[in-house]
């Protein structure tokens, strides 16, 4: 867990885009909203290997947002029972469930359907949310939290230097592979 904050801080100050960052968050919140092991939560979470987006922010912000997503547990219900229960959509369901292995999807489960729909809709406006305020981190916080007081002696301490180090040196090798 410490390994991928460090890795998320260091592509925060790094030349890392702010768009590969922004998706990470972006993908972390969509996974999020999916239940337990789910087929589209295992087909998303296979896809962002394939996106230029961060992995570390993925993780990040995946396990963030699954601490607050059993909160929206009623909204997900009413949004999926909404979608699931619509007389225009009835026969497309209908035929999706009797199409092999679909039904594993659990895509008639109120929540995963919710959970779908929402961050579909919310992809995007995360996505935009999440790149302004890291271009707006680096142009006026980065510098000033650097040079800040407590920030330096906190760094200075023999153990957080080694541990930065060593970190550092974990990070570099794993760019290499």
């Amino acid at each position: 867990m410490w390994k991928k904050i460090a890795k998320l801080l260091a592509a925060l100050n790094s030349n890392t885009r702010p768009g590969e960052i922004a998706g990470g968050i972006s993908f972390g919140f969509l996974l999020a909203l999916q239940p337990g092991y789910t087929v589209f939560r295992i087909v998303l979470f296979i896809l962002t290997f394939f996106l230029k987006v961060n992995l570390a922010a993925v993780l990040l912000f995946l396990f963030l947002f699954s601490i607050i997503t059993p909160l929206l547990d009623g909204i997900l219900d009413s949004l999926g029972g909404f979608i699931l229960t619509l007389p225009a959509l009835q026969s497309f369901f209908t035929s999706l469930y009797n199409i092999p292995l679909v039904p594993y999807s659990r895509f008639n489960n109120t929540i995963v359907m919710g959970g779908l729909v929402l961050g579909i809709l919310l992809w995007l406006p995360i996505y935009v949310a999440g790149n302004r305020l890291i271009g707006l981190y680096r142009t006026t916080l980065r510098d000033r939290i650097a040079e800040h007081p407590l920030v330096k002696g906190f760094l200075r301490l023999p153990v957080v230097s080694t541990l930065a180090k060593y970190i550092g040196k974990a990070i570099k090798l794993s760019q290499e592979f």
